[in-house]
């Protein structure tokens, strides 16, 4: 076990910012929506730390509880069912003091992946949304995720800091060789590194870390100078959200990056199985981007759009993709399916309000057919929405 850095939580540094940022920008829209199934909302930061760094700012428990807190104060619901629980294994003594002021917190000193399956035992029917944010690569334990996604609950999401980085640097030294190429790690900053040796224990927790040995042929591809460094995290990154969808419908995963043109230190991975919670995220993806580009320019404009892999997009290009995607539904489907494996295919290229622009485009065109529910308005007047929800049904068919 690699030596801990307590000076972690001295100051916020920018990759926690822009973390937090993503965190709250999503959670905030996603709990204003999950209140309205009705049922229980499970909230658990696997990894809470102290809840604030030291100097002041908010970390992701206080984030999280004033959004609660927003939201329950702006719902019209009469009742709201929220448990919210923070699990740290060094510093729940910090945890009780700096949330002190929020009520009805439950607050566990353990490992998550020694506490996790307990707490969400007896959660049958509600809606777990699970952050998770850890100090090193090991307790990320593919098999946990698989466990998850077999509960009872009534919605399961997570959203999960990937240091992936950090894993290929492992699985490098684990099979006897170095990742060298890459300059990520001088403002890396980690609490707890995992730290791998030449042994078969460290490939076995590799194994169990990636939910599979692919990893083995990434590496032995760049020992091989196939590839370079950023191509080895990149596919990796690629395979080992494809392995998180034999457990969860939908993945995405958004490059964290400060600079433009520069790698991305970590991937947030956000799984779920729920189409609606995949298209929040996309748009979340895409604002955070917008904002991201505009630090990253000083604000000025730029001459072509990218997306948060940094890669130029053209909306022809957007275009073109999702008439060949939507050639495929030739019976009637809801709306937010056929966008959400959309994205699922090509990654989030757009947001969705921007496909939905170009669906209306082929609606005029007489190439897709659109059936709404309700179809007129209380003053009898044809509907035109294109969300989903609420007692809204959007249905659509390609014609030609």
């Amino acid at each position: 076990m690699a030596k801990r850095n307590d000076d972690f939580f001295k100051e916020k540094k920018p990759w926690s910012e822009v973390k937090d940022e993503l965190l709250g920008c999503y959670f905030k829209p996603y709990v204003s929506k999950i209140l309205h199934t009705y049922k229980p909302l499970v909230y658990v930061d696997c990894f809470a730390g102290k809840g604030k760094f030291d100097d002041g700012k908010p970390g992701s428990p206080i984030i999280a509880l004033d959004i609660i807190n927003e939201c329950i104060s702006s719902t019209k619901m009469e009742t709201v069912n929220i448990h919210t629980c923070f699990i740290d294994l060094h510093y729940a003594s910090d945890l009780k003091n700096n949330l002190k002021g929020y009520p009805g917190i439950h607050i566990i000193s353990g490992r998550f992946e020694d506490e996790i399956e307990k707490y969400l035992s007896d959660k049958v029917g509600c809606n777990v949304f699970l952050y998770i944010d850890p100090y090193g690569i090991k307790a990320l334990q593919c098999s946990l995720f698989d466990s998850f996604a077999t509960g009872k609950f009534y919605s399961i999401e997570l959203l999960i800091n990937l240091n992936s980085f950090g894993f290929m640097r492992e699985a490098c030294r684990a099979l006897g060789t170095t990742y060298n190429d890459v300059s990520v790690f001088d403002d890396l900053i980690e609490y707890e590194p995992t730290i791998m040796d030449i042994s078969e224990q460290s490939i076995v927790e590799l194994n169990e870390i990636a939910g599979g040995d692919y990893w083995q042929d990434i590496v032995k591809d760049y020992k091989k100078h196939k590839i370079n460094g950023y191509e080895a995290e990149a596919l990796f990154a690629e395979k080992y959200c494809a392995r998180l969808q034999q457990s969860y419908t939908y993945v995405l995963n958004m490059p964290l990056r400060i600079k433009k043109g520069q790698r991305p230190k970590y991937r947030l991975i956000h799984a779920t199985n729920h189409k609606d919670g995949c298209l929040l995220m996309v748009d979340n993806i895409c604002n955070r981007w917008q904002a991201l580009q505009k630090i990253q320019t000083d604000g000025q404009l730029m001459l072509w759009e990218e997306n948060c892999e940094n890669q130029i997009i053209h909306e022809e290009d957007i275009e073109k993709k999702l008439i060949e995607h939507l050639s495929q539904y030739t019976s009637y489907t809801s709306l937010h399916e056929t966008l959400a494996s959309f994205f699922m295919k090509h990654g989030v290229i757009c947001s969705t309000s921007k496909a939905k622009d170009i669906i209306k485009n082929l609606q005029k065109g007489n190439r897709i057919d659109i059936i709404r529910n309700p179809s007129r308005t209380k003053k009898g007047k044809p509907t035109n929405f294109m969300t989903e929800g609420k007692g809204q049904t959007v249905h659509i068919r390609w014609l030609s």
